[in-house]
């Protein structure tokens, strides 16, 4: 049996991942102390993909990590509070959510809160195609 301090070892063998927000890009905050993934702001990136890219390596390799140690984690949790997004960031949200299908489907517990501005019944519709697109549950809320 490992000890508690060994389980928290091969959680931080994940990286720490932050990005900072701009006024064209959203910050991101990976924490594998908290199990933890946040995507806030605006999304307008000049190149979506390697915007992206860090985030979709990261939920890559997390994924084989529970594949070869699937009782060593809690359960993930995502938050997406985006106040807007192009197309071009559409198709790598889409891409983080197919990630997310995959690790739900390894029966990992996995929390997905879409939180969105309660003026802005379009961002909550965009978190329920999300859910829908992808078969994974998500939870939509008004942050205000």
């Amino acid at each position: 049996m490992l000890h508690e301090s060994s389980k928290l070892y091969k959680i931080f063998f994940m990286k720490f991942l932050k990005i900072e927000s701009s006024k064209l890009t959203p910050g991101i905050i990976i924490d594998p102390g908290r199990c933890a993934l946040e995507i806030f702001g605006f999304s307008l990136p000049e190149n979506a993909i390697e915007f992206y890219l860090p985030v979709i390596d990261w939920l890559n390799d997390f994924k084989k990590e529970i594949i070869n140690k699937p009782t060593e984690y809690k359960e993930f949790n995502v938050i997406f509070k985006l106040v807007y997004y192009n197309s071009s960031s559409l198709r790598q949200i889409v891409e983080i959510f197919n990630l997310l299908h995959d690790i739900y489907m390894m029966n990992f517990p996995i929390h997905i809160t879409w939180q969105y501005d309660s003026e802005d019944p379009q961002m909550a519709e965009a978190g329920k195609e999300m859910s829908e697109i992808t078969k994974v549950p998500v939870n939509i809320m008004a942050y205000n």
